[in-house]
């Protein structure tokens, strides 16, 4: 008979391991017991991983722990300040103790390639996580540089650049590294934070989320936000003479005769040195904060906390008057990184820009729908987004004096072709002038970029003798509002375009809202732009979401126009458009004596007998029915209510066609 005593001493014990309950510690405690930093990562201080050399990761690891309360943690924090490191200790304490799904978020693909070589080396030097984690190239499991496979789940590494990397992978836990640095709307579907967070649905309950990040510009920094939705907590230090708790504020950083950086503590006035650093320091305090929203707890660190061996105080000092000495050149772009990297701050610009209440306080008694006596061309601009099109038609008089007549929103994609059978027509919609003729739109340009490059190709490919074209704005900055002449984008099955194809306008974007930026302030006269009174709110903030910034490039000043992340600009967008769509026409180059001959045109002194009589004001009117034709029956149909911005679109009734009549 075989003796079954070998098996029993190996079963027995495995046996007893398996009804071990799974350990339960703060992501701290188990860091400080198992966690190793492996020398292959490059780190300065490998080997055992110690909270005291960095004692105010404690709280943040203790927030990120499955017993605490919160599920959002946000970091504000400079370079190498608790960020990768924690990220890694998080991860690592989730696998071995509670182990599910875990979402890496990077803003770049560099970046992600990067971290995921550290989590392998990491993992590679933790036991504990090591025998749970897959072997790379195992033909049953699964670890590879964007995704690791462990007992219980599994770590996706992805980058924010594409919504479908944060659409389709369920996740308990994610960490979204550097988040200011990824794009504000990933590819049109909407904020990356909301899109991360959408990935924890099911588990509401026990869900955590972790960002750590360095901020960027005032108004456009997501960690900002995200750090004023928490509790605000400020590093603290405590001074080594009196023990007094108080951040370190780097405007009271001095420089004494020895050349050396000392800090003056803000009770007693005595001074600290960099030696004292481990002193001010052994404890990691953060201030009591705010409530904040409830769920989310956000910290704020600057680099005076970095461990003394790590950057010393001194080199700050010489870093912020690099950064100063160019700022007083007229370049801010050192300084920038230094607040945003250095300091955790932002950094707020000076900006030019158009304040949307003085526009909105200048709306004039006419409504949407009419046009104005001045008015006397009609010019339509379309904005392309993923989930409807927005349409502008602008009535343009003497010295390019402008009126907006009409704003509507084409719920739908703009690859169904009931949406485009509605953006034609309302593209073939005549308006009623004050002197009662009936105007028709005489060009129309289509934004053709984002994802319907192509479905805007086609639909203007057949629409191309009634002035309707596809437009793209210039990445080159300083080109002019409409370039020369058209570039040709169809091709044949041989590669070569076709002369007959589709015609593409370019369209120098940043000159464009330099041209209105310095008319806006214009009450009425040439140049001048008018708005109707049913315009909403919101209208106003989206024209004038953008402002001008002076910034250096490659050692050359530059004006640049930027936004701030989360703003909507669709209607300024579509003013550019208009500008070049009346340029186009040539109506910047027209005379007076040609202004005359459209005006006796369009606003005779004596009606037109043949014109129908006028409308009520604000309605669009069929085109006359052909004799052969019989005339409709059915009662004619109201123009839509004013444009008001929509959360979900709402659809914007046909509108009767016209017949091809005079352009100018």
């Amino acid at each position: 008979m075989i003796s079954l005593a070998p098996a029993s001493s190996v079963v027995r014990p495995a046996f007893a391991r398996g009804l071990m309950p799974d350990p339960n510690m703060t992501v701290d405690a188990w860091a400080d017991r198992y966690m190793i930093i492996p020398k292959e990562s490059g780190a300065n201080e490998a080997g055992k991983y110690r909270t005291s050399r960095t004692p105010h990761a404690r709280a943040v690891m203790e927030a990120l722990s499955d017993s605490h309360w919160c599920k959002t943690v946000a970091l504000m924090g400079a370079s190498q300040m608790l960020k990768t490191q924690v990220g890694l200790n998080w991860f690592c304490s989730t696998v071995h103790q509670s182990p599910a799904n875990f979402l890496w978020i990077l803003p770049t693909g560099k970046l992600a390639k990067r971290t995921s070589a550290r989590v392998s080396k990491t993992i590679a030097a933790v036991p504990e996580v090591r025998e749970r984690v897959a072997v790379p190239r195992a033909r049953d499991s699964v670890n590879t540089l964007d995704t690791k496979e462990y007992i219980g789940g599994s770590l996706h590494i992805v980058t924010a650049g594409a919504a479908a990397n944060l659409s389709e992978i369920p996740a308990r836990r994610v960490l979204f590294d550097e988040v200011d640095r990824a794009e504000a709307n990933v590819n049109g579907e909407g904020d990356p934070v909301a899109l991360a967070k959408a990935r924890q649905t099911t588990f509401e309950r026990n869900r955590k989320s972790y960002f750590p990040s360095s901020p960027t510009v005032t108004g456009q920094s997501i960690i900002e936000n995200l750090y004023l939705q928490g509790t605000q907590q400020e590093a603290l230090a405590e001074c080594v003479h009196c023990g007094h708790a108080q951040p370190l504020v780097f405007e009271r950083l001095q420089q004494d005769d020895a050349g050396q950086a000392i800090y003056p503590c803000i009770d007693c006035g005595a001074y600290m040195t960099e030696t004292d650093k481990n002193r001010m320091f052994a404890r990691g305090l953060w201030s009591d904060g705010v409530p904040g929203d409830g769920e989310t707890v956000s910290f704020t660190i600057n680099a005076m906390f970095a461990p003394y061996g790590w950057l010393p105080w001194i080199a700050l000092l010489r870093e912020y008057r690099a950064a100063r000495a160019k700022l007083e050149e007229g370049s801010d772009e050192l300084m920038i990184t230094f607040y945003n990297t250095r300091l955790a701050r932002c950094w707020e610009r000076k900006k030019e820009q158009t304040k949307a209440g003085e526009l909105q306080a200048r709306a004039e008694a006419y409504k949407t729908g009419t046009v104005p006596k001045g008015g006397l061309v009609l010019t339509a601009t379309v904005d392309t987004q993923p989930d409807r099109f927005e349409l502008k038609v602008m009535a343009w008089g003497e010295g390019m004096e402008a009126w907006i007549v009409d704003y509507q929103v084409i719920s739908g994609s703009p690859s169904d072709q009931a949406t485009q059978d509605q953006l034609d027509q309302l593209l073939l919609g005549r308006y009623r002038h004050a002197g009662g003729r009936m105007l028709s739109i005489a060009a129309a340009f289509i934004d053709s970029g984002g994802a319907n490059t192509h479905d805007v190709y086609n639909f203007t490919r057949t629409r191309q003798h009634r002035h309707v074209y596809a437009i793209k704005g210039h990445s080159t900055p300083n080109k002019p509002i409409l370039g020369t002449k058209p570039s040709l984008v169809d091709v044949n099955w041989q590669g070569k375009t076709m002369p007959h194809g589709v015609k593409l306008w370019m369209i120098g974007t940043d000159t464009a809202k330099d041209y209105l930026s310095a008319r806006y302030h214009l009450p009425s006269g040439p140049g001048a732009i008018h708005f109707p009174s049913d315009l909403p709110k919101e209208y106003y903030e989206q024209l004038t979401a953008e402002y001008c910034v002076t910034v250096f490039k490659r050692g050359r000043k530059v004006r640049v126009w930027e936004k701030k992340k989360a703003d909507r600009n669709e209607a300024g967008d579509l003013m550019v458009y208009g500008v070049a769509c009346a340029q186009y026409l040539g109506l910047h180059k027209k005379t007076t004596a040609q202004w005359k001959q459209v005006r006796d045109f369009v606003d005779p002194d004596t009606p037109d007998l043949f014109e129908q009589p006028p409308a009520p004001a604000g309605e669009n009117i069929p085109a006359p029915t052909p004799a052969a034709t019989p005339a409709p029956t059915t009662a004619e149909q109201p123009r839509p209510e004013p444009w008001t911005p929509p959360t979900k679109p709402t659809s914007t009734p046909s509108m009767p066609r016209r017949p091809v009549g005079r352009q100018w």
